[in-house]
């Protein structure tokens, strides 16, 4: 069987990294297609690529997830403006690549909707992978279906893009946005690049170490006022090492009880932390709560963060921080505190590690194989 793994973003590729490997290993073959940063994430993690680029000369803005302000519904109407665009201007190149490759079966980014019309073009099924909690995919495939049918049919596919056969979901079900449509579990594994363990990598023999990784292009990152307003209030917390994922590019010395060792993978000493602060993202949500970790989610504007965040403080693991409350020394809910309170109640460990508990009991990535060989088994409209 012949996959092709269609991505929009490196991150989200990471999230569909381990089912890749499990065809692989199980004697399928897998070729990821995407933009240049997609395709150099998919060499890291051992796999082929095919770089599908925006044409010259013309601008493609990304599809955007549907935002706004907290409690506003998404602008629909514009979210589809956005689809058919980027869509259009990159189409061509994802059929070329779809039709050189004749895959049997497409692996789909939930907001990488070109995949969607490449299994319809092809007659192969479409299976959806999440990346974590899911308060976009649910509502925005079948209006993209809707949107981008003028777009299939410019290229000869008069049905549209494909509903997905599958939906593939490595979040635990405890953790789902209770709107989320039903999906078949995967296990989460964690995979955000490979290196070498670090030798700081086991835990302090005294006192606590939190982990702080905030993706690379969130406020904490390119705000040099928000960054060094949180520096101060992470070097004020008594007896606590922070460990830094990354760091802005112009940012001044780190006090003593901070360090920033470069690019380590998060799985490779995670476990040894004590808590975990971070912008919302899926993928580090995942992992660390696979390690059964619990965390501090810094609010922003981004929905699918925010579902994140609400969802792990839902679920007890964490706390949900509003950034301008976090930057508020004097706040008792400020940073600093609230940081101390993770570290210090119990009640936060237990949890996460209850949702590792159960990540840990879902179907291995090796475990769905043979469901996406039966898909394949059966292509669509035939």
């Amino acid at each position: 069987m012949r996959v092709l793994i269609v991505a929009l973003v490196p991150s989200h590729l990471m999230s569909m990294v381990p089912v890749a490997w499990a065809l692989r290993t199980a004697g399928h073959e897998v070729l990821v297609a995407g933009g240049a940063p997609v395709v150099e994430r998919a060499a890291a993690a051992g796999l082929s690529g095919a770089v599908v680029s925006e044409p010259p000369g013309r601008p493609v803005r990304r599809s955007a997830a549907p935002s706004g302000l907290p409690g506003a519904g998404p602008d629909w109407a514009l979210l589809q403006e956005r689809w058919r665009q980027r869509v259009d201007g990159v189409l061509d190149e994802h059929l070329d690549v779809a039709r050189r490759w004749r895959p049997d079966l497409v692996l789909v980014d939930p907001i990488e909707f070109s995949g969607l019309i490449v299994a319809a073009a092809l007659r192969v099924p479409a299976v959806l992978h999440r990346w974590g909690p899911d308060r976009i995919s649910s509502q925005s495939v079948p209006r993209a279906v809707e949107a981008l049918g003028e777009v299939a049919a410019r290229r000869g596919v008069d049905s549209g893009p494909a509903l997905p056969s599958l939906v593939l979901d490595p979040c635990p079900p405890s953790l789902q946005c209770p709107e989320a449509s039903a999906a078949q579990p995967v296990r989460f594994v964690p995979f955000n690049g490979a290196g070498s363990p670090p030798r700081w990598a086991p835990r302090p023999e005294a006192g606590r170490r939190l982990c702080v990784s905030f993706g690379g292009e969130t406020l904490m990152l390119t705000r040099p006022e928000i960054w060094d307003a949180l520096i101060r209030e992470l070097a004020a917390v008594r007896d606590m090492e922070s460990v830094v994922t990354a760091v802005p590019h112009d940012a001044a010395g780190l006090p003593a009880s901070v360090h920033a060792p470069g690019a380590v993978p998060l799985d490779l000493f995670l476990g040894d932390c004590d808590a975990l602060l971070h912008h919302g993202g899926a993928g580090t949500a995942l992992t660390g709560l696979a390690f059964g970790v619990p965390q501090l989610v810094l609010a922003q504007s981004n929905p699918s963060w925010a579902a994140v965040g609400e969802r792990v403080a839902a679920r007890g693991a964490g706390v949900v921080l509003d950034l301008d409350a976090a930057l508020s020394a004097d706040s008792s809910a400020g940073l600093r505190a609230t940081v101390e309170s993770v570290l210090s109640t119990p009640g936060y460990r237990s949890a996460a590690e209850s949702l590792a508990d159960e990540i840990g009991r879902l179907p291995a990535p090796s475990d769905v194989v043979p469901l996406l060989t039966e898909l394949a088994a059966t292509p669509v409209g035939r």
